[in-house]
């Protein structure tokens, strides 16, 4: 009997052990390690060594070092105030079908936090109508985490700028709607919001329609039927599967890059999920399409000539 006792403590010491490995490696090994590969590519693509003409590279300049060291690197996400300052890849296997840097880094190495990376369903080179992102939300705060913040009004107001550098161009986005979204259908209709190619512009005008009237925030930005987006997703856990979603459009040539925050201010009534009402109350409101509400009169962000 004695001998069972110390047997059975022996595994539970042993398993108690081995979890606290486990927790160890997960809470402060893996994150330690994506922070020393993130400041190190960091160092290659901020060369601080860099003379005064250097600041004047073409994007292929200045992304050769890093596609040097991976050829899938497509770009570079930073946004002020968060943690977000990465290198962007898209994987060239497209059999994988976005899975590989769900859990490899910018040299291919598995990692937990995996890499921000570009849908592999559309071809980057054809510089599609909306860029999608994808990225972690890490519990360490890293990756695309901080979009969680978004959702707070003054920190918006704070931040209402995306930098997006792509090898083929360096842009600043206009943020233009931040929502939350399902992905399960007993949660509710699915909005699929994974769309980067448009038919036309009624195509393109009903999904910015779409993402506008989910927004948590009224962004007093405009938009035209010619404008390219781009579109970050990360998990949200609001719900099982969740997603937080921000979308913003390209800053035009010649265009101010300030934005009036102080117009913006925290949506009446977006509209969310099935699900949310379900637990949360009230009911979702009335919409449409683009059409409908812009002869109604509805739309004040459209800046174009759609009916002309």
């Amino acid at each position: 009997m004695k001998t069972i006792r110390k047997l059975i403590l022996s595994v539970a010491v042993i398993t108690f052990l081995g979890s606290l490995a486990v927790l160890f490696k997960i809470l402060v090994f893996d994150p330690y390690v994506s922070r020393k590969n993130q400041n190190y590519v960091k160092d290659i693509y901020y060369n601080e060594e860099k003379s005064i003409e250097d600041f004047f590279q073409t994007p292929k300049e200045r992304f050769k070092p890093l596609i040097e060291i991976n050829n899938d690197i497509k770009g570079w996400i930073h946004i002020n105030n968060t943690v977000i300052d990465y290198p962007v890849l898209q994987d060239s296997n497209l059999e994988s079908r976005n899975n590989f840097y769900l859990r490899h880094d910018y040299q291919k190495n598995y990692s937990r936090h995996g890499s921000i990376f570009i849908d592999s369903f559309y071809d980057f080179e054809k510089s599609p109508q909306n860029i999608i992102l994808h990225g972690h939300h890490m519990r360490d705060g890293t990756m695309f985490a901080n979009l969680l913040k978004f959702s707070d009004l003054d920190f918006y107001k704070s931040t209402p700028i995306i930098t997006f550098d792509s090898i083929y161009e360096f842009a600043n986005f206009k943020i233009i709607s931040i929502f939350k979204t399902n992905t399960k259908p007993e949660q509710g209709e699915i909005f699929n919001y994974l769309i980067s190619c448009f038919s036309g512009k009624e195509s393109f005008l009903n999904y910015v329609y779409n993402v506008k009237v989910r927004s948590l925030i009224d962004i007093p930005v405009d938009i035209k039927d010619d404008d390219q987006l781009i579109t970050l997703s990360t998990c949200s856990y609001e719900f099982d599967d969740f997603r937080t979603v921000i979308v913003a459009r390209k800053i035009r040539d010649s265009e101010d890059i300030s934005v009036d925050t102080q117009s913006a201010k925290v949506s009446e009534n977006p509209l969310m999920p099935d699900c949310w009402y379900k637990r949360y109350g009230g009911s979702a409101p009335t919409y449409s399409n683009f059409r409908k509400a812009y002869e109604d009169g509805e739309i004040s962000w459209y800046s174009g000539d759609f009916l002309d």
